[in-house]
């Protein structure tokens, strides 16, 4: 029991310590723009919003910093592509529950849709679009 203790404590400690150790962080949306039921934990919340900021940030080439959470609900999906199918893909139709997270970036707004695994998709974008990708390297030219 005593070591059951211990090793929860250790846990714990190790969450904590890569929580604030992960750099900037994204700005979560208001508490008031976060709707969710008794049936889902607030760890699976967080977990949706930080897919969403990794995969905005990646995508768009932009700081987690920069990223601020307007709003997430509670969704069921009615098929494994979290309702976002892409052009040619095909989609289990089986119940997915997860989450509609709505992130900015300056004056963009994206809409990503998560599972309860960590899976983000975007689904739509609204304002000027991603903020440019920074721009590639130089190409070399022969020495005449």
């Amino acid at each position: 029991m005593r070591g059951g203790r211990i090793a929860l404590g250790i846990a714990a400690a190790v969450v904590a310590f890569s929580a604030s150790s992960c750099g900037s962080k994204a700005t979560p949306p208001p508490s008031t723009a976060v709707s969710s039921s008794p049936t889902t934990s607030s760890s699976a919340q967080k977990e949706a919003f930080q897919a969403a900021v990794t995969a905005l940030s990646h995508e768009a080439h932009v700081p987690r910093d920069s990223i601020a959470g307007v709003s997430q609900d509670e969704m069921t999906w009615p098929n494994s592509c979290l309702g976002c199918p892409k052009a040619g893909e095909s989609c289990a139709q089986v119940l997915t529950p997860g989450y509609r997270v709505v992130l900015r970036v300056a004056d963009a707004t994206y809409e990503f849709h998560t599972n309860l695994g960590g899976v983000a998709r975007l689904c739509s974008q609204s304002g000027p679009g991603y903020p440019p990708a920074p721009p590639p390297p130089p190409t070399p030219t022969p020495n005449q």
